[in-house]
């Protein structure tokens, strides 16, 4: 996909109007392709949008911009996520009643084809009328429900990617002729209720992915939502909304509440917690000059700010940003229906061609020729087919949420499967984001107990993982408290200054260490480790000898990240500290195979967004687990070789389903070929491979705790 770039290659995210399903998504990807000048593309029809990079010396947005317009579609300035789920949700309502209607009239037209198949001693003039209603009952599921799938299907046909809408028209609408030559000819062997049956399946299975859609769309929301939509704004006295701050305002922060905007610190000391930024976990010491981020925590004393940059540009936006590029980039995935489909469409016409072909040379007859043909062109398209992935997929969902897991995506399931990689977070997901007291070091004249008491109660007040750490040793009440140089100090009733600071003389190592003074004399040093999960080395050791790389990617230092390593087991080579969160897209994307990335927090959205399937733990913030294609629910890195030996078994099923529905098609469509099709045997076939379906795909319903094959022996770790 990828071409060595010249050094001048220009790349950026289009928003196209219009793009609403990923077969259209990938349509536009290979179209655009096949401009003259562009290196890569990625077209994502969540975010309805395309990553373009290109030459400049060969073409320009114009160019992109013409092929777009070419295939029906528009580009705009941007998505406006709130405007892309407005229309989502008319999508939504729009697919609803067409379902409906093909539900409700369908339901009709098959009651009047099982009459037919049931009596076989109706009058002949009475069986025709009964074929004749089943038609106009199924009129208005071919003129209304199926006016989409028969647009989609010539655009498919008309962008050189073909799929389940062509494969679907294409045999209903030999299913509609059939049936009205044989109605022509005096007869009641009708298909319109096989007609409906596939129509309404579709429709089914376009509403579900309407829905995910719509669902993975509070990915590119969940940043906004992430601070508050107003701020106290200075110069007038009062809460605004953040639209109508600009450059140049100043506005106050309260001790306890997010930054809601970019800027410089004018006045005022504090400290600021800016893990969900950046995943660090220590406090960070603010005074005035400094520059402060929407979205960090303001953990101590007001502080007033000079917003620098706009809503929309600033850095948490830009992070909402990288998601919806890294979505983009990734593009559609080929899913295992998909795959399946291209091959019978392919055979489709030929397989029409020699039904026809065969009938002329035994019969002679041209009629004869033509309803073979029509027949081969009907079960081309079994129910089963269209029931083989869309059913497995929901009775998967079904099942994984017993176990704990959210689906969000189903895709994410299919790719899940066949991961050759998984990088994980480190603080919140392999350990449990919990600071806990590793180490006192008390100076002589102290006890490690007072020690640890005097840095509880400086820290007492703060909403932070480093005070909530210390909390268990307070003993006493603070009188008051104030930020200097680089921690916390409190003076308590007794008039004795109390003061913990990030230490500069203990060693470096995977700690988090602390220096606690009393009155400017040094009282100890303390030092903090956050817990590891105990499920994390079982489970990574499964995933290792189940032949998957398993990688660390954080913001943490690779001192802590190193300790945390060596403790699960993963060699020191598969480390990668003090990540940006573009960082750890971009390794995302420098890994070969399917890459899964499981995470927690905010700073992993990009690459949950950039992996072909993103998981995210019990404990996850919600901004994160809007961008992760699978929720666990109950539980942490532990359930990991759980839910991959879930996703295999998943996809095992939809390869069997998938296997069924091509033995049934060379089944049915060489006895359309030779004539030995009659209307009953083509509806007993029909329904009968249907019903193999099902059962097939229900099998998923008694997973209770699936063992993940290859893995070495492994201790129970889907337990929390």
């Amino acid at each position: 996909m990828t071409e060595a770039a010249p050094l001048n290659a220009r790349r950026r995210l289009f928003a196209i109007d219009g793009l609403f399903c990923a077969g259209c998504a990938k349509g536009v990807e290979r179209r655009l392709r096949e401009v003259p000048g562009v290196l890569e593309v990625g077209v994502h029809f969540v975010t309805a949008s395309a990553l373009v990079r290109w030459d400049p010396l060969l073409c320009g947005p114009d160019q992109i911009e013409e092929r777009v317009q070419a295939m029906g579609y528009r580009l705009v300035e941007r998505n406006d996520p709130a405007a892309v789920e407005s229309l989502l949700d008319a999508e939504i309502r729009r697919l609803s009643t067409r379902l409906a209607v093909a539900v409700v009239f369908g339901m009709w037209a098959m009651a009047a084809s099982t009459v037919l198949y049931v009596d076989h001693d109706l009058p002949a003039v009475v069986a025709w009328w009964l074929a004749a209603a089943s038609g106009l009952f199924a009129l208005p599921v071919l003129a209304y429900s199926a006016a989409d799938i028969l647009r989609m299907a010539w655009r498919s046909l008309w962008m050189k990617t073909p799929g389940l809408d062509l494969l679907v028209a294409t045999s209903g609408l030999g299913a509609v002729l059939l049936s009205l030559v044989v109605l022509m000819q005096g007869s009641s062997a009708v298909y319109f209720d096989a007609v409906v049956m596939l129509i309404a399946l579709l429709l089914l299975g376009r509403l579900v992915e309407v829905r995910v859609r719509r669902g993975a769309l509070a990915a590119l929301t969940a940043m906004e939502r992430l601070t508050s939509q107003t701020a106290f704004d200075l110069r007038s006295g009062r809460q605004v909304p953040l639209a109508d701050l600009a450059p140049g305002d100043h506005i106050l922060v309260k001790a306890g509440a997010s930054l809601p905007m970019d800027g410089i610190v004018l006045s005022g000391r504090t400290l600021i917690d800016r893990s969900i930024l950046t995943g660090e976990s220590l406090a960070v010491p603010i005074e005035p000059g400094q520059r402060v981020e929407a979205g960090a925590l303001n953990l101590k004393s007001p502080v007033e700010i000079k917003i620098d940059r706009a809503l929309g540009d600033r850095d948490i936006d830009r992070m909402g940003g990288r998601v919806a590029v890294e979505m983009a980039a990734r593009g559609e995935a080929a899913r295992l229906i998909d795959r399946s489909i291209m091959p019978l469409l392919a055979l489709a016409p030929i397989l029409a061609g020699l039904g026809a072909a065969w009938g002329l040379y035994q019969t002679g007859s041209a009629a004869i020729a033509v309803t073979r043909a029509l027949c081969a062109l009907l079960v081309i398209c079994p129910c089963s087919l269209a029931l083989a992935s869309p059913l497995v997929h929901l009775f998967a969902a079904i099942a994984a949420g017993r176990m704990g897991i959210r689906v969000a995506d189903p895709s994410a399931l299919e790719a899940l499967a066949k991961a050759a990689c998984v990088v994980s977070d480190k603080t919140g997901t392999i350990t449990l984001g919990r600071l806990t007291v590793d180490k006192v070091l008390a100076a002589d004249g102290f006890v490690a107990s007072e020690v640890l008491g005097l840095a509880a109660e400086a820290e007492s007040g703060i909403e932070h993982p480093i005070a909530r750490a210390l909390a268990a040793g307070a003993t006493a009440v603070f009188h008051e408290q104030e930020r200097h140089d680089r921690g916390v100090v409190a003076r308590l009733d007794d008039g004795r200054l109390v003061a913990v600071a990030a230490s500069s003389m203990r060693p470096k190592d995977a700690r988090i260490w602390l220096d606690v003074s009393l009155d400017g004399a040094l009282a100890g040093s303390i030092g903090l480790i956050d817990e590891i999960d105990p499920a994390s080395q079982a489970a990574i050791s499964a995933l290792q000898g189940a032949g998957i790389d398993v990688l660390i990617a954080t913001g943490d230092t690779s001192l802590a990240a190193e300790h945390v390593a060596r403790a699960v087991g993963i060699p020191a080579g598969s480390v990668h500290a003090g990540m940006l969160p573009h960082d750890k897209a971009a390794l995302v994307r420098q890994r070969p195979g399917p890459v899964v990335v499981i995470g927690d927090g905010v700073n992993d959205a990009p690459a949950l967004a950039a992996a072909a399937c993103g998981i995210t733990v019990a404990r996850a913030h919600t901004a994160a687990q809007a961008c992760a294609g699978l929720v666990i629910e109950q539980g942490g890195l532990g359930r990991l070789p759980e839910l991959l030996a879930f996703s295999r078994r998943t996809v095992r099923v939809i390869n069997e389903n998938l296997w069924f529905a091509v033995l049934y098609n060379g089944l049915a469509v060489s006895a359309a070929i030779v004539g030995a099709l009659t209307p009953l045997t083509a509806v007993l076939a029909m329904s009968s491979s249907s019903l193999i379906v099902i059962a097939n795909a229900s099998r998923l319903l008694a997973v209770r705790r699936p063992i993940l094959r290859g893995a070495r022996p492994m201790a129970d770790c889907d337990q929390e």
